[in-house]
């Protein structure tokens, strides 16, 4: 795989070309005298009917991750560009590990008009940004929302969508789906056992406890082999335990920042799963389907996931198992933020090379997909919510129903972080040290000096760009 961040820089390649091309032509000089053909034009005029100036009759490329949630929404999309623009051909691929598949097309050139960046094998996007190679996704923001009622597509997505996909003040990603981040239970089996969801760390213990001496189930599971599953619940009582300064102090790379208290208890707490024996033996070597298939076939109590879980097992969930979603508990009752808070945020994050063929094309079907009709498609397809705000759901599963009481009992205490975004050698050395604490390899200690290391590494490092919350 190709290092994006030894990438040659758009403006490097852009130089090297001109370069070679003067040598070109001096070479040439003498026995031709045509000019370079022009540039083929990327965007038409700007109507109340095509607002964003797509050329109806230039192909858009789409690549797609391929996951939970599958990409028919993407094709039902397309389809209603379509009608919209006759001439309109499509050219696309659903797939997984699209860094592998991207990063050599972004070298050459030969980019597709739009891409969800999505998965455990997505593309580094801070460096993308720093090499001018994403388009800044103003025009789309400020365009007419499609069956918006007068608002632009700015105006209709929720809040901190576009903060989110920002840097240095710049739009560059936009997230399509609202994903929120929790742990995972069946109601029924809780109701059939008499248990309740434990709001305190204490209580998470005293309840696994009684799981595995009642029932033999182990209590929790999670996706072995992607660790970044369970960091999350990690650092998610971490930021409830210290507050956003924890979290700001995590997003930009303050010194000592993995090394803090709540960070510290929070590594403590879950390392007491591995010392109790509460984690289903195996667990480690199994990927995330796996590991969410035991869960939903009644092998361990606990899954810590996002909010696409319900799609991604489909079929597999056994009827009337009612999985709900929850807030991690309070390391004490100093935390912090409330038992309540929740990690909330937008996920699939879709990009437009800027080097793309038919960017404007790439845009507006970006437009189409946040209109109240592909919204409730989407959440219809995978009990999901997008990031459009005010739309409602045609029917509701236990499983989204769960998820909109939670980010309406969060409140204003919904939070995210970013650091995984803005520093990608951090995001992977993090879940890399997790998953050696989860298996009894490290301990606490030892997992915040690793963690540390290498934010204080990528601190020191005068070539990696910075960002402030």
């Amino acid at each position: 795989m190709i290092d994006p961040t030894s990438r040659p820089t758009r403006r490097s390649v852009l130089a090297l070309g001109a370069g070679l091309g003067a040598a070109l032509l001096s070479g040439c000089a003498t026995t031709s005298t045509g000019t370079a053909p022009a540039a083929a034009p990327t965007r038409g005029g700007l109507t109340p009917d095509n607002p964003l100036g797509v050329l109806a009759d230039k192909p858009v490329e789409t690549v797609i991750f391929k996951g939970g949630y599958g990409d028919q929404y993407v094709l039902d999309a397309q389809a209603i560009f379509k009608q919209r623009f006759p001439q309109a051909q499509f050219k696309h691929t659903g797939g997984q590990d699209l860094g592998k598949q991207l990063q050599p097309r972004f070298v050459s050139g030969d980019v597709p008009d739009l891409i969800d960046n999505s998965g455990a094998g997505a593309l580094a996007l801070a460096p993308l940004v720093d090499n001018d190679q994403l388009m800044d996704l103003t025009p789309l923001l400020d365009a007419p929302a499609l069956d918006g009622g007068g608002k632009t597509v700015r105006e209709t997505l929720l809040p901190g969508i576009v903060d989110q996909g920002s840097f240095k003040g710049k739009p560059y990603v936009l997230y399509y789906t609202y994903t929120v981040h929790g742990l995972y239970y069946s109601r029924s089996l809780f109701a059939k056992h008499g248990w309740t969801y434990p709001t305190t760390w204490d209580g998470m213990l005293d309840l696994c406890a009684e799981i595995k001496s009642a029932t033999g189930m182990a209590p929790w599971t999670y996706q072995g082999k992607v660790p970044s599953y369970i960091l999350t619940p990690l650092i998610m009582m971490a930021i409830k335990a210290g507050g956003l300064e924890t979290r700001k102090a995590l997003d930009t790379l303050a010194p000592g920042s993995w090394r803090s208290e709540p960070v510290m208890a929070a590594a403590r707490a879950l390392h007491q799963l591995v010392e109790k024996g509460y984690i289903m033996e195996g667990t480690s070597g199994l990927t995330h389907i796996q590991a969410q298939t035991y869960w939903a076939k009644g092998k361990a109590a606990f899954i810590p996931c996002g909010s696409w879980l319900e799609s991604e097992l489909g079929d597999v969930t056994p009827d009337g198992f009612d999985m709900v979603i929850a807030p991690t508990p309070s390391l004490s009752a100093d935390d912090a933020l409330p038992q309540a808070a929740i990690r909330g945020m937008g996920n699939e994050g879709y990009i437009v090379p800027a080097q793309a063929k038919n960017p404007y094309g790439g845009l507006e079907l970006m437009r189409i997909l946040l209109s109240p009709q592909a919204s409730k498609n989407f959440t219809g397809q995978t009990q999901t919510l997008t990031s459009l705000a005010g739309y409602t759901p045609e029917q509701e599963s236990s499983g989204l129903k769960s998820l909109r009481e939670a980010l309406a009992a969060s409140g204003d205490d919904t939070f995210h972080w970013r650091y995984g975004t803005w520093y990608a050698k951090l995001q992977t050395e993090a879940a890399a040290a997790t998953s050696a604490l989860m298996t009894g390899e490290i301990n606490p200690d030892q997992w915040s000096e690793r963690c540390q290391k290498m934010a204080d590494t990528l601190r020191e490092d005068p070539s990696v760009p910075k960002y402030e919350v």
